[in-house]
Order: structure tokens, then sequence, then C-alpha cells
């Protein structure tokens, strides 16, 4: 079942990555783009990061990097600042 679906019961804040060139079926990029721009149209927090010539698996160093600092901003806005963060329940999308 596709997550899309579902998009209307997702009330947690939800970080999306994605290698722009994942060829692995079942995990196509435009899945993620299309989940991204559903939690986006029903207001929900949500913020894709698209890794250019990223396949299923990272191997750049840039990427690698990348998604960790992005994950760092995520965990740090919310989980532990989770509260100061409430009221801004706006989704992002950054393309690389």
């Amino acid at each position: 079942m596709s997550p899309f679906m579902h998009a209307d019961k997702m009330k947690t804040p939800l970080l999306l990555i994605h290698g722009e060139a994942d060829n692995n079926s079942g995990t196509y990029p435009m899945q993620s783009e299309r989940y991204f721009n559903a939690l986006k149209g029903l207001g929900a927090t949500a913020r894709l990061v698209m890794l250019p010539k990223e396949s299923h698996g990272y191997s750049a160093k840039e990427s690698v990097l990348h998604v960790l600092w992005e994950q760092d901003q995520w965990l740090e806005k919310y989980v532990k600042n989770k509260d100061q963060n409430t009221i801004e329940n706006k989704s992002e999308m950054l393309k690389d």
C-alpha cells in the first residue's frame, strides 16, 4: 500500500531524502516527490531533499555529509526543540 494514499493521516514532521538517480523498482524519485507534494498540499510539515547523481545508496562524500547535516538540523528542530517549532508548521522543499 502506497504511503501516498494515507498522506492525510500524517501528523508527524517528515524528512524525505532521495537520490535523483534512484533506479530501484518501487522507490523511484517520483514517488517521494508525489508524497511530499501530497503532504504539502494537506499542510503537513515535510522537507524533501533530492541528492543529485545518487542512486538508492548514497556514495559521494558530499551526499553523505549532506544527509548527516539534514538529519541533524531536522532532529534539532523537530525533536530536541519540538515545542518551539509547533507554530512553524510549514512545508519546505530543497532540490540540490
